[in-house]
């Protein structure tokens, strides 16, 4: 329908809104003063056999269509989806991540190349769980006891930090053999046999 939602930053973009609590902060405060509500349950009971009746006899109104516009809930509507904080996280090399101060383990059977460094999304529902999602699937985690060092998978991606063997070592090459920097000629006689050949070089011409 190319509806959007636009972030509201200032009392003046929230209008609506900021009458109702201008509204509830005068009168619903001094409605509890009359009625001596001092705690907790007493404010509950004011709102709920007071004031809410007279607030909505006084302000509501009826709508002009009285048609229900809610769709449905549909197969890939998941509520606790939706309605979750999600945050993004990276994947470490014991294939485990951090969420507010705790560690969560993924699960090998979960586990694939390439994991190590992933970005994954860890939602935050209602009732309190965490659920981790990688792309288009969720992955079965499980949050690791305090001070238990994580295991690693057996995965092995190209990540991984197993050492290689060490090249086997080069043998020298046949060009090399005989040379020796102690038993060699100095470089000014080496200097001089050159220009010789090359002055009989140029008499042959």
């Amino acid at each position: 329908m190319g509806i959007a939602w636009i972030a509201a930053h200032s009392p003046q973009a929230k209008g609506r809104v900021e009458r109702c609590f201008g509204t509830l902060q005068d009168r619903l405060v001094k409605g509890l003063r009359l009625a001596g509500a001092g705690t907790l349950a007493q404010a509950n009971a004011y709102l709920e056999r007071k004031f809410l009746p007279a607030w909505e006899g006084r302000f509501t109104m009826a709508p002009a269509n009285p048609r229900d516009a809610h769709r449905p809930l549909g197969r890939p509507h998941d509520l606790a989806a939706i309605l979750s904080v999600v945050e993004a996280r990276v994947v470490t090399n014991d294939y485990t991540l951090r969420y507010q101060g705790k560690s969560y383990q993924i699960a090998r059977a979960d586990l694939g190349g390439g994991w190590r460094g992933a970005r994954v999304g860890v939602e935050k529902r209602l009732d309190g769980t965490v659920a981790v999602k990688f792309r288009d699937r969720y992955l079965t985690v499980s949050e690791c006891p305090p001070g238990q060092k994580p295991k690693a998978g057996p995965i092995t991606d190209r990540t991984s930090s197993t050492p290689r063997s060490a090249p086997a070592r080069r043998s020298r090459r046949s060009w090399m053999e005989g040379f020796s920097l102690t038993d060699s000629p100095p470089l000014w006689k080496v200097l001089k046999q050159d220009s010789e050949r090359g002055i009989a070089h140029a008499e042959d011409r």
